[in-house]
């Protein structure tokens, strides 16, 4: 992991606090509330402006964090008329979501672009292991599996993830464009037998060849290799297969020679042909169409794509309580920094789909009733709304107060955690 990374780690953490504050300022300025300072970042100052009206701007030197700081936000304010504690509840709770708001709103536009420039991939059948006059499913090498049950195929929502919860024998429909026409087709979950599957078809499109010198296209060929009789044992390298090597030893290439042996064996790594055991599964094989979203479709696929993240995160926090998600996954900040900078390299795509999963994350993480968080100061400021009375704003502020070093002992202890865990693995 290089510096460079960890910076960029630390650029990225920075500026989705950044948009989280100037969502409480953007919404103080409009509601007319007093701030006294806007910071990027805490310590000393390493850029400083103080406005005509003594409201200060500031760069601080730690990237960790910044504020939104309000007059008398933590007083009682009833002598002071420009107090945040002064001014109507309901303007104080917009004030107070607002930063959650921001960030969800950032999460949408990089959701967006996440989208717009990674698009996503539909899969066409190469060929059935249960052929459809026997099965009854209907579906053709060439169809494009758009949507399973009505659900459509998505960046988020892959083929994969749709048909996982279906178990042997249970039905669904499979919504295909066949030749350029949409159709439903019904399939099901079945036992299919161990066969060959090709899984880099790129390899083998256009380079082979049948006797009379005609190009074996790659529906043909995956259909003749999946059905071709499996010798290898489970385990056991895929290559030694005799009806295989034959199969293959048996094709031309563009020269009319046959492959020898040899040539036969690297075609099976080039193309990565796998040994699949007989299983439980639709019983087909498919390749990926990549397909891109455009400009505006991205923006409207954006909202339920952040949508699902959200249900993801909370899902995994939920699962903190049910045992589903356990202590060693959780870091804090300088894991998290840590884990930004390891995805960051992994490529353009990973990196952007951080950037919405960051955003959901904090607005989420900030609107849970923990004290010290805007959750909590929001149900305070619901409760003065019901009661026509404010909890008493010093014992408020020490529930605020006690909050904070919690969730900072919290943090700490998640990342002195997780340094533990990943020790042992590396010992």
């Amino acid at each position: 992991m290089t510096v460079l990374y960890i910076l960029l780690a630390l650029v990225v953490l920075l500026v989705m606090i950044t948009v989280h504050e100037l969502g409480h300022y953007v919404a103080g300025k409009i509601f007319g509330f007093k701030i006294n300072e806007f910071s990027i970042g805490f310590g000393p100052a390493i850029y400083k402006r103080t406005k005509k009206d003594g409201e200060i701007f500031a760069v601080r030197a730690l990237p960790l964090g910044g504020y939104c700081a309000f007059e008398g936000e933590d007083e009682e304010g009833k002598d002071k008329p420009d107090s945040f504690n002064n001014r109507p509840a309901w303007k104080r709770l917009i004030v107070l979501l607002s930063g959650v708001t921001f960030n969800f709103l950032f999460g949408i536009l990089t959701g967006a672009i996440y989208l717009f420039v990674t698009g996503y991939a539909t899969p066409y059948i190469t060929t059935s292991m249960n052929k459809a006059e026997t099965t009854g499913s209907g579906v053709q090498a060439k169809d494009i599996i758009v949507a399973v049950d009505g659900k459509t195929i998505e960046n988020y929502r892959t083929f994969d993830s749709l048909i996982a919860g279906y178990k042997e024998g249970d039905t669904f429909t499979l919504t295909v464009n066949r030749d350029g026409k949409i159709i439903d087709v019904t399939s099901s979950k079945q036992k299919y037998p161990a066969h060959y599957s090709v899984l880099n078809n790129a390899e083998f499109d256009g380079k082979i060849f049948d006797v009379e010198g005609k190009v074996i296209d790659i529906y043909t060929f995956s259909d003749e290799i999946a059905h071709l009789p499996v010798s290898a044992e489970e385990g056991d390298a895929v290559g030694t297969g005799v009806a295989l090597e034959t199969y293959l030893s048996g094709i031309y290439k563009a020269d009319g020679t046959t492959y020898t042996l040899d040539e036969a064996k690297e075609l099976v790594k080039k193309g990565a042909i796998v040994y699949v055991k007989e299983g439980v599964g639709v019983g087909i094989t498919y390749a990926h169409n990549f397909e891109n979203y455009g400009f505006f479709e991205s923006i409207g696929k954006a909202w339920p794509f952040c949508f699902y993240l959200c249900d993801t995160i909370l899902g995994a926090l939920g699962g903190l309580f049910t045992g589903a998600t356990s202590v060693n996954d959780m870091g804090g900040t300088i894991t998290a920094v840590s884990q930004i900078a390891e995805i960051s390299q992994m490529g353009i795509g990973y990196f952007l789909l951080l950037l919405p999963l960051l955003a959901m994350n904090l607005a989420l993480f900030n609107v849970l009733p923990i004290p010290s968080l805007d959750g909590a100061r929001c149900i305070f400021v619901i409760i003065e709304m019901i009661f026509r009375k404010p909890v008493p704003r010093k014992i408020e502020g020490w529930i605020h107060t006690v909050g904070l070093f919690l969730l900072l002992g919290l943090v700490i202890f998640f990342d002195i955690n997780h340094f533990i865990v990943s020790a042992k693995l590396l010992l």
